[in-house]
């Protein structure tokens, strides 16, 4: 087997080649799960660092935010088709060595699916209950290192050359007696004894080897990668219509199972992020309108023309969130044709643009590195960095808000949160969409409660406690906070969107992270 061979793929492929494909939540680039809000009456920050293989070790951290004294916090994984009647006993979280109100914990994540991590935090204010949204999927080969690699062949090596030898010895040798020297027949026969059996395990090696690669290219088709679908652009009356198509057949074989229908988060059946790949100087955040199984449509508004990438994240009934990605060519914004001007062909139904949707002309990427952006109101949104980003280390992104006069601005919900955040790399291979609460599509962190008694369908509180699911904001001053853990180096562009007056501003800041 080639050194360079992953360990990884040999010693779990097997038990993937039965496991679905399946769609990774909310991000792309990252399943991490990031949770700011509350178990019952402890606010707690919960971080799921995703194995990326599977079955792996998820690592679990939970952060006790608000200083109060805890006896115990626990966790374990709840597969969604399963819930509490199939899970594990919970796991105790250590306390982590230097750190104040910090717990940690690895969770065995045995099969691609969708999981809810159950976080409970007991303590003098009794017990309180949370389920943060995982997805569990093969994302990643593991490498294997060159040093074990040339290590493992010498000993494939070492063990043939044996092998073939013992065979040899036996046949010219073991029935001599003692001193006696094997004469030229005896040799003739065990050569030709380590002949033949050089060649038949020298066949069955290849033929392992055969079975390896088989195996190989099964965990390989199982990685996730978004599913397939086509966005076209068209502008039949000067207004750019975006069509989204998901063509994919594991789309259409989901379409027929229980828990496939989608689920409205904040409202929308469907998020779409729009980002002009050259520059990142053009940012549009739109809600298409389903128009068949298949098929989302969206009047966009007057972007910059260019090429754009598109993210979009949808909800199942299950629990799954996967994010959408493609690309679409935007033509320049033109005005409307004159009436009675021939159209050609009929132009598609168009849904009436959503009261949610933004859009913002930004600051090329690169020229936005500063901690503070200015706004086209004269109002500003400062990024308050008090300690530096490291590649795979918990984070608090901050902002505040203030008025031209300084004053801080009064923050409206914007879909229910004070805010919404992308974090995304230069190069289009991260994009995490964020609110206050996390990462996590809070429709689903619903779901799951609901399931498990936690929330009534009505939102009330019942069961083990109240886990503050919906995050449902009241106006605030302005300062927002974001829990976040950039997964590696590169050029990432962090875009923030607020609403003030009714109107959604948009800010976006640069940040190039290096190695710790």
């Amino acid at each position: 087997m080639s050194p360079s061979r992953t360990l990884a793929t040999h010693l779990l492929a097997a038990g993937l080649i039965a496991a679905a494909a399946i769609p990774v939540s909310a991000h792309v680039g990252t399943s991490n799960a990031y949770y700011d809000g509350a178990a019952g009456p402890y606010g707690v920050r919960v971080i799921v660092r995703t194995p990326g293989v599977i079955p792996g070790l998820a690592q679990a951290s939970v952060r006790i935010l608000n200083g109060e004294s805890v006896d115990r916090v626990s966790v374990r994984p709840l597969r969604s088709d399963l819930g509490l009647d199939g899970a594990p006993p919970p796991d105790i979280a250590a306390p982590v060595a230097g750190e104040t109100g910090l717990y940690s914990a690895e969770l065995w994540l045995m099969t691609a699916g969708s999981y809810s991590v159950e976080v409970t935090v007991a303590g003098a204010e009794g017990e309180g209950t949370v389920f943060v949204p995982v997805l569990a999927v093969a994302e990643r080969l593991l490498p294997m290192s060159p040093a074990v690699g040339f290590g493992l062949a010498a000993a494939g090596l070492f063990l043939f050359v044996g092998a073939v030898t013992i065979v040899g010895a036996a046949v010219r040798e073991s029935v001599l007696a003692p001193g006696h020297v094997p004469d030229r027949r005896r040799r003739w026969r065990g050569r030709i004894a380590m002949t033949l059996f050089a060649l038949l395990l020298g066949g069955a090696m290849g033929g392992g080897w055969y079975w390896w690669d088989a195996v190989d290219a099964a965990f390989q088709s199982r990685i996730y990668r978004p599913w397939s679908t086509s966005a076209e652009v068209v502008a039949p009356n000067g207004t750019p219509i975006l069509t989204l198509t998901i063509d994919d057949p594991e789309w259409r074989t989901r379409e027929s199972e229980p828990g496939a229908g989608l689920l409205p988060d904040h409202g929308k059946l469907m998020h779409m992020f729009l980002v002009r790949t050259d520059d990142l100087a053009a940012f549009a955040h739109v809600h298409p309108v389903r128009i068949g199984p298949d098929a989302f449509r969206v009047a966009l508004p007057p972007l910059p023309a260019g090429d754009y990438s598109i993210y979009a994240d949808i909800v199942h009934e299950s629990g799954f969130a996967p994010t959408l990605v493609d690309t679409a060519v935007l033509p320049p914004p033109t005005a409307a044709p004159p009436a009675g001007t021939p159209q050609g062909a009929e132009p598609p139904d168009v849904p009436a643009p959503d009261a949610d949707d933004s859009w913002a002309a930004l600051l090329p990427h690169g020229e936005s590195a500063s901690t503070r952006y200015t706004l086209p109101s004269g109002r500003a949104i400062h990024w308050e960095r008090e300690e530096l980003a490291r590649v795979d280390q918990e984070t608090t992104l901050r902002f505040s808000v203030t008025e031209p006069d300084g004053a801080p601005s009064v923050l409206e919900p914007y879909m229910g949160m004070l805010s919404h955040a992308a974090v995304f790399r230069d190069d289009g291979s991260l994009f995490v969409h964020l609110h206050p609460a996390g990462s996590i599509n809070l429709t689903a962190q619903q779901r799951f409660a609901e399931a498990e008694g936690v929330w009534a369908v009505d939102g009330s509180a019942s069961g083990r406690g109240h886990a503050e699911g919906m995050h449902s904001a009241a106006p605030g001053t302005g300062s927002v906070t974001f829990p976040f853990v950039f997964p590696e180096t590169g050029e990432y562009r962090i875009v923030v969107q607020v609403r003030i007056g009714g109107v959604v501003e948009t800010a976006a800041f640069d940040l190039v992270l290096e190695e710790n």
